[in-house]
């Protein structure tokens, strides 16, 4: 299968990153979510950072495009669209889905282009080799699925009491358990990477100490910190997430 190489303008919808910035921070949605769940960061003046949030295909301003399934294939197509801009110094972050994207194009780039990132932050993301079958339920019958989504509580209530909404969400959710579904740990070296990993202490999803693993994933420094919240800690804590990236970024950059 081809992979596409995605336009800029497309890729990062709140603005093309300043070739400028000193260092560069790609943020990764969870599963359902869009880039426009950290627009707001990509509008903070941080001395020295730039929070670039990347838009998966499928949803908000790519909402035309088929959304990917496979999860190998949506981290070749997203590597190779944001190798071109990872010249200088560069993070990535994740929440959840994404803090597995965020793992893995953290090695695919640096494969790309022999530039490691500066940092891997990921929240609400169980380490690689955490088996997760909780996650598993992209082909389940529609009322089944959509029963599972609500418990999850990342959905906006609103979209549930809209059939037309639903129906047109549903798909990029399925979707996205899809590519959760399809991933496959490999063995292979630990990052040379320090890490920062942000854990809800109510998260049924995902424990504490299947954040802890991400200790074993990395060679650099390993960072953890306990948000008193469940798993979408992100949208009632993100100024304290927000502080943690940046905090690290600063000690890695100092």
């Amino acid at each position: 299968m081809s992979i596409t190489v995605d336009e800029p303008g497309v890729l990062f919808p709140f603005g093309v990153p300043d070739p400028e910035a000193p260092v560069r921070v790609f943020c990764l949605p969870y599963a359902g979510g869009g880039a426009g769940l950290y627009r707001a960061w990509s509008r903070r003046a941080v001395p020295g950072v730039e929070f670039v949030p990347v838009q998966l295909p499928g949803r908000e301003n790519r909402l035309h495009e088929p959304p990917e399934r496979d999860f190998d294939t949506l981290v070749e197509r997203l590597a190779r669209a944001m190798a071109p801009w990872t010249g200088g110094r560069y993070a990535l972050f994740g929440h959840s889905m994404g803090g597995l994207l965020a793992h893995e194009l953290a090695h695919r780039l640096h494969e790309l282009t022999g530039r490691p990132a500066d940092l891997l932050a990921v929240s609400a993301c169980a380490a690689p080799d955490v088996e997760r079958p909780a996650w598993r339920i992209h082909d389940l019958p529609r009322e089944e699925f959509v029963a599972e989504v609500r418990r999850l509580n990342g959905t906006p209530q609103e979209v549930f009491e809209d059939e037309d909404l639903l129906d047109l969400c549903l798909p990029r959710i399925r979707a996205d358990f899809s590519v959760l579904a399809s991933y496959r740990n490999r063995q292979r070296t630990p990052l040379a990477v320090p890490v920062t990993a942000l854990c809800g202490t109510r998260d049924p999803q995902v424990p504490t100490w299947s954040v802890e693993t991400w200790r074993a994933h990395t060679t650099g420094d390993f960072r953890l910190h306990l948000v008193d919240d469940d798993h979408f800690f992100i949208h009632r804590h993100e100024q304290a997430v927000f502080t943690h990236i940046t905090d690290a970024l600063h000690e890695e950059l100092t």
